[in-house]
């Protein structure tokens, strides 16, 4: 009797490995976790881009302004998640607010709320300069929508105020054109 249950049992076992076809064995797939940095440049390779993602708090994607200056690159741009670093000069960064739009239509607004960390104030931008609308604590400041890949347009909330202040600064602290900064100008 033993022999036959044994018997048995080493045909069902022959006959399931029988059944049991290699090349359809399932195996579990390799899990690859990407990094925000390694899926932001994924993001930048294919096309059309969004300005939204140029937004990473991993990795900087600097955008400058021209100047008269050739040798000058600020005022400079970097976007992180939640707010913009803007640079006006060497010792001189405002961190503001921004809000991500993507609705038909792509852009980032800044708002008028800010940090500082500057050697030399610019007091300019916390004065009206004389003009009736100027920009005040948590005004819609501006939108940044992207032209192509490497040309950002600004639309100014408070045009007047800007042509002031770039007056008074001597420059285009706040020009209508960022550009995307290369790797190797810095």
């Amino acid at each position: 009797m033993k022999k036959l249950v044994l018997l048995v049992i080493s045909f069902l076992v022959l006959l399931s490995c029988k059944n049991e076809d290699s090349s359809k064995k399932s195996y579990p797939k390799k899990v690859q976790k990407t990094t925000e940095k390694e899926t932001t440049q994924k993001k930048l390779e294919k096309k059309p881009k969004r300005i939204g993602e140029y937004m990473s708090d991993v990795e900087d994607y600097p955008w400058i302004g021209k100047h008269a200056d050739p040798n000058s690159y600020y005022p400079r741009l970097v976007f992180q998640k939640e707010f913009l670093i803007y640079q006006f000069h060497g010792q001189c960064y405002y961190w503001f607010f921004t809000n991500h739009y993507y609705t038909g239509a792509d852009k980032i607004e800044l708002l008028w709320t800010y940090k500082t960390d500057c050697l030399y104030e610019l007091k300019s931008i916390k004065n009206s300069n004389g003009v009736k609308k100027y920009p005040k604590n948590g005004d819609a400041f501006c939108e940044y929508s992207l032209v192509n890949d490497s040309v950002i347009k600004v639309k100014y909330n408070f045009p007047e105020w800007i042509k002031k202040v770039n007056e008074i600064e001597k420059d285009s602290i706040f020009p209508h054109y960022f550009y995307r900064e290369s790797k190797g100008s810095i």
